[in-house]
C-alpha cells in the first residue's frame, strides 16, 4: 500500500508540475508560435512539440513511475537550468533580438519539461527517452549568431554548384561572386536562395529518420551530413533550371510565382535523395550485421 500511496502522490505532483510549467510558460510559448507564423525559416517549430509527444506516445509502455530509491537528481538540474535560461530571458526582456528571446524561451521550456519527466519517471527512463526530449530542443530557433554563418555557407556553396551546371551546359555566363551574367539576364544567389528553410527542414526529418530507421552512430550521422550536399544540389538545380527558363524561354519567369513558390518541387528531389541516402545506410546496416566476424563464424554446410 505504501509503494501504492507514494506512486500516487508522484502522479499528482507530475500533474500539478505541468500545470504550472504550462501556466508559466503560457504566454511565452504563444509568442514563440507566434514568431514561428509570422517567419517561414521557423515554421516548423509548432511541430516540433508534436513530434515530441508522439515519440513518448510511441514508448508509453517504458514510461514508469519512479521506483523507490532511484536517483532523480537529472529531472532536477535540468529543472534548475531550464528555469534559470527562462529567468534570464525575462530580465533581459527587450535588450535581446527578437529571435534571441524566443531561442531562451524554446530552450528554456524544453529543458524544464525534461527536467520534470526525469523528476517523476526518474534518471533512467530520461536516459530512455533522451531523444524525443534533443528533439524538442528544436523549439528553439537558431539565433542569427548561429544562423548567418550556415546561410552563407550555404548560398557561396549554390553558387558555386550552380556555376558548374552552368559551364556543362554550355549556356555563356560571366560570374562575379554571387551575381551571373547571362545572355539577357543579371541574376544574384541571395540569401534567400540559400535555401535556409528547407535545410533546417531537412534536419529535423534526418535526425527522425536516423532515430526511427537506422541502429548505429555511424550511420546516423552519414544521414545528417548528407543534409549538406544535398541542400546544395537543390538549391542549384533550382537557380539553374529557374535561370535556364529566363534565359531560353520568358525571362518574366524570375519575377512570376514559379520563382516565389518554385521550391516546393524542388523540394520533393531533396526527399528522395535523402530516402536514397536513408535505404543505402539500412541495406549497409543489414550486411554489416550479416557478415561473418573474427570469432563468429557463419553457418556452413556440413560435409
Amino acid at each position: 500500500m505504501e509503494i501504492v500511496r507514494q506512486a500516487r502522490s508522484r502522479n499528482v505532483f507530475f500533474i500539478l508540475f505541468l500545470v504550472a510549467s504550462m501556466t508559466i510558460f503560457a504566454i511565452p510559448l504563444w509568442s514563440l508560435f507566434r514568431f514561428a507564423y509570422n517567419d517561414d525559416t521557423f515554421s516548423y517549430i509548432p511541430i516540433v512539440p508534436i513530434v515530441t509527444g508522439y515519440l513518448l506516445f510511441q514508448r508509453r509502455d517504458e514510461i514508469v513511475g519512479r521506483r523507490p530509491g532511484e536517483s532523480f537528481l537529472a529531472g532536477i538540474a535540468l529543472i534548475g537550468v531550464g528555469g534559470l535560461l527562462f529567468l534570464v530571458s525575462r530580465l533581459l526582456g527587450d535588450r535581446l533580438a527578437p529571435t534571441s528571446s524566443m531561442f531562451f524561451v524554446g530552450i528554456s521550456f524544453a529543458i524544464v519539461t525534461a527536467g520534470g519527466f526525469g523528476l517523476y519517471a526518474g534518471d533512467r527512463a530520461l536516459r530512455r527517452m533522451s531523444f524525443p526530449f534533443f528533439f524538442l530542443l528544436f523549439m528553439a530557433p537558431f539565433p542569427q549568431a548561429i544562423l548567418d554563418p550556415i546561410v552563407l555557407f550555404l548560398q557561396r556553396w549554390s553558387a558555386e554548384a550552380s556555376d558548374i551546371l552552368f559551364r556543362v551546359s554550355g549556356i555563356p555566363v560571366f560570374r562575379d561572386q554571387f551575381v551571373f551574367s547571362l545572355p539577357g539576364i543579371t541574376i544574384e544567389v541571395a540569401k534567400e536562395c540559400s535555401g535556409i528553410r528547407s535545410s533546417l527542414s531537412l534536419l529535423l526529418l534526418s535526425l527522425l529518420s536516423g532515430h526511427l530507421y537506422l541502429r548505429t552512430g555511424w550511420a546516423k550521422a552519414v544521414l545528417l551530413v548528407a543534409i549538406i550536399p544535398i541542400t546544395i544540389i537543390k538549391n542549384a538545380v533550382r537557380i539553374f533550371t529557374l535561370t535556364a527558363i529566363a534565359v531560353y524561354i520568358d525571362p518574366r519567369i524570375l519575377g512570376s510565382v514559379a520563382h516565389q513558390r518554385g521550391g516546393i518541387p524542388i523540394f520533393f528531389l531533396a526527399l528522395v535523395l535523402l530516402g536514397l541516402v536513408l535505404w543505402a545506410l539500412m541495406k549497409l546496416e543489414r550486411s554489416g550485421k550479416k557478415s561473418p566476424t573474427p570469432g563468429n563464424p557463419v553457418d556452413a554446410d556440413p560435409v
